[in-house]
């Protein structure tokens, strides 16, 4: 399953740290109750629910969204992205943000290939049915290691899916604020409105 990509790109003016925001609204991809699940390049917003996983796979929510891994891409040599957890390890449970939340280098994500979730129950802090957001680090297609969140619903066993609703990525590797973006006095506008293509060279 190929799904056809509309982001909105919003550019920061300031001169600290210029970058754009790439966010991905109204997404909805459901999570299957299937041990595949679907696999999303976060750049691109391609998904695939294939065994083979997805070439440039960023991340796999599972079993109606009662696991998730970062082996989206099973050629990849090492993980691209890694969830904001309660410790450093690949075992920790993910931690649920709230609107207003910081994601930046300072975020507690563990290293190398994990996952969370069922059998285990690591999503405490997540109510099942009800959206939540995961903040993440995200290493981009041109090596920049990115930060972003995203909004899930996520569920305590397999019979029935969740869904990835949206998500947003800081490209320049700075902060972002978790919720949706908006422009500010320190944000020029949404460009595009058509939307912005992007493509993931791989």
């Amino acid at each position: 399953m190929t799904r056809a990509l509309t982001a909105f790109l919003i550019v920061g003016m300031t001169a600290i740290a210029p970058g754009a925001i790439l966010w991905f609204p109204r997404q909805d991809i459901p999570i299957p109750t299937t041990f595949e699940g679907v696999s999303v390049d976060l750049e691109t917003g391609n998904s695939s629910i294939t065994a083979a996983g997805l070439p440039g796979g960023d991340v796999n929510f599972l079993l109606g969204g009662g696991a998730v891994t970062n082996d989206a891409d099973q050629n990849a040599a090492v993980p691209s992205w890694q969830p904001v957890r309660t410790g450093a390890s690949n075992v920790d449970p993910l931690r649920q943000l709230g609107i207003g939340d910081t994601v930046n280098s300072a975020s507690t994500v563990a290293t190398g290939f994990g996952a969370s979730g069922d059998p285990n129950p690591h999503f405490p802090e997540f109510t099942p049915d009800t959206p939540g957001y995961v903040g993440f680090s995200l290493v981009l297609e041109d090596n920049t290691t990115a930060y972003g969140w995203m909004r899930v619903t996520l569920q305590e066993n397999n019979q029935s899916g969740g869904l990835i609703h949206e998500w947003a990525i800081e490209d320049s590797g700075g902060a972002i604020t978790v919720g949706v973006p908006e422009p500010s006095t320190s944000l020029l506008a949404i460009l595009a409105l058509g939307g912005i293509f992007l493509r993931r060279r791989r």
